[in-house]
């Protein structure tokens, strides 16, 4: 196996192994990544069975958990342990390492773009004299002995620093680049599996979904005390809201209603965010306790309490057949016809006076971006623009794929805490 993790392995394992591998590997991630000394750790020997397992778990955990810090923490984690890695290859282990990447590329049934190029470079690895030479002590990034001739759409990060020679649409990459361009290889393969792996069959999974839980209460920055959402901070917090759900809280505060979907994505949304289910319970009791506002709903907390709270509980999977539902993507808000509601995408179904009122600070540039996705009907790139308007346009591409309203919060949550 190859510490390139193209491919999963295949098996069964007890569950209580797979917990403490995925556990035991988060752990050594994290001294990785403060620089710490790391001690041995049986589960993180590179290209074991658990190596390819522990990998693998987190991903999973990343994809499915929706959680913007922990990607980020394990792109830079997983990163720096294949630098390690690569830094203390021989000559022998760094062409083993090349042939077993290569007899990998060959099971790959989808392969995206850049393995061709993975695969012509670890043909030159293979070659004993070149292996011999990129391992030597004295070999200098500088070193220009040996070329490798690739498109240069493969390696724009050596474009962009000018550190390439491009002839014909051709860039000719020096050896003494070889291991960064590898490490390059690997951040945008794992980039591309985190973003575009769809694990939707196995998300509500109580397997999976415990071992997420398990790992937040490590990592997640969600579950300690200081980023808990209270009932009672909902206004102040809804400033970083997406204009769907912050839509949501102007309609509940002013009539005191939603229907009985809306309220339904609020509430999940709300629980995504930090909401724990003892303020969700709190927050709708206060609400529904008031009488309504012109809305045409009514039910209210006093004579339907019961109803309520096991609603509640419902989406906490407490109840039930318990399972963990999660919030809704911006696909699918946008998907449903909000033509007679007071929810949906503002981007897609409000008249632009009304959407204009749910956005932070518009000036004339970002409206004209807008109003142009709009008719385009790109309505996610639309609410996309207005976070990098707002965060001086900080880099959203890592989470566009399956664009939510909780990567939104997040993401705007962490800019304004940066600020």
């Amino acid at each position: 196996m190859s510490f390139f993790y193209l491919n999963p392995l295949k098996g069964d394992l007890p569950l209580h192994l797979l917990e403490l591998i995925t556990a035991k590997r988060l752990q050594y991630l994290k001294a990785v990544l403060k620089q710490d000394s790391v001690e041995f750790n049986e589960y993180v020997i590179e290209g074991s069975i658990y190596d390819n397992v522990g990998h693998f778990m987190l991903s999973v955990t990343s994809i499915i958990g929706k959680n913007i810090e922990f990607s980020q923490f394990l792109l830079r984690a997983e990163i720096e342990l294949f630098k390690r890695r690569m830094s203390s290859l021989s000559a022998y282990d760094l062409r083993q390492f090349a042939c077993k990447l290569l007899k990998n590329i060959r099971k790959q049934r989808q392969v995206p773009n850049f393995v061709d190029t993975l695969q012509h470079l670890c043909q030159h690895f293979m070659l004993k004299h070149i292996a011999q030479h990129i391992t030597s002590e004295l070999h200098r990034s500088e070193c220009c002995r040996y070329k490798l001739s690739v498109h240069f759409k493969n390696c724009l990060s050596f474009v962009a620093k000018r550190q390439v020679e491009i002839s014909n649409g051709i860039a000719v990459l020096p050896c003494g680049k070889w291991k960064q361009f590898l490490v390059e290889l690997f951040k945008e393969h794992l980039k591309y599996r985190l973003n575009r792996t769809n694990l939707t069959p196995i998300a509500n999974d109580p397997r999976i979904t415990e071992l997420i839980l398990n790992l937040k209460k490590d990592f997640h920055p969600s579950i300690s005390s200081e980023n808990i959402l209270k009932s009672c901070d909902v206004d102040k917090t809804s400033l970083n809201f997406p204009p769907c759900m912050l839509n949501l809280h102007r309609n509940l505060r002013q009539k005191h209603r939603l229907s009985h979907i809306q309220r339904f994505y609020y509430s999940l949304f709300l629980k995504d965010v930090g909401m724990p289910i003892e303020e969700s319970i709190e927050f709708w009791r206060s609400e529904y306790k008031l009488s309504s506002n012109g809305h045409s709903c009514c039910h209210n907390w006093e004579k339907d309490e019961k109803k309520f709270l096991y609603g509640i509980r419902h989406m906490y999977g407490l109840e039930g057949g318990r399972k963990n539902y999660a919030s809704v993507s911006c696909q699918c808000i946008q998907s449903i016809d909000n033509a007679c509601s007071e929810g949906g995408c503002p981007f897609k179904t409000f008249e632009e006076r009304k959407m204009l009122e749910l956005l932070r600070d518009p000036n004339e540039l970002i409206l004209t971006d807008i109003i142009n996705l709009k008719k385009k009907r790109q309505y996610t790139a639309a609410c996309i623009a207005t976070i990098q308007h707002n965060n001086n346009n900080g880099d959203c591409d890592s989470f566009i794929f399956n664009f939510t309203p909780v990567k939104y919060y997040t993401f705007v949550s962490k800019m304004s805490t940066d600020l």
